[in-house]
């Protein structure tokens, strides 16, 4: 018998609320996947541009090369996006807030090396 894993029941919205954050529509998203990924792996992918609003419906679950590429573009880890014990409103709340806060660490040593 195999085994059946539990599906991210918050994945399709939270994928959704990336796409939001990053402004654009399905058709952008599914180029910007596709550049992120071949960006990272140096493979080509095809990412058609109807899988998305499928992969935010819950229709379709998204392979983890497609997960970690939102994961990216969000500038969040992959883990925030699959564990459904972060909310869809706290995942919201962190949508570019790990690149501030790296921007502010970056500002910080700056400074202390200049002092």
């Amino acid at each position: 018998m195999g085994y059946a894993r539990n599906r991210p029941k918050l994945l399709p919205e939270k994928l959704r609320l990336i796409r939001e954050h990053l402004q654009l529509d399905h058709a952008h998203m599914a180029e910007q996947l596709m550049s992120e990924i071949e960006s990272h792996l140096k493979k080509q992918i095809e990412i058609k541009r109807h899988w998305v609003p499928n992969f935010e419906l819950g229709k379709h679950e998204p392979d983890l090369l497609i997960v970690n590429g939102y994961a990216r573009l969000a500038k969040v880890t992959m883990n925030l996006i699959i564990d459904d014990a972060v909310s869809a409103e706290a995942f919201r709340k962190r949508l570019g807030k790990e690149l501030k806060h790296k921007k502010k660490v970056g500002q910080h040593t700056k400074k202390r090396v200049k002092a």
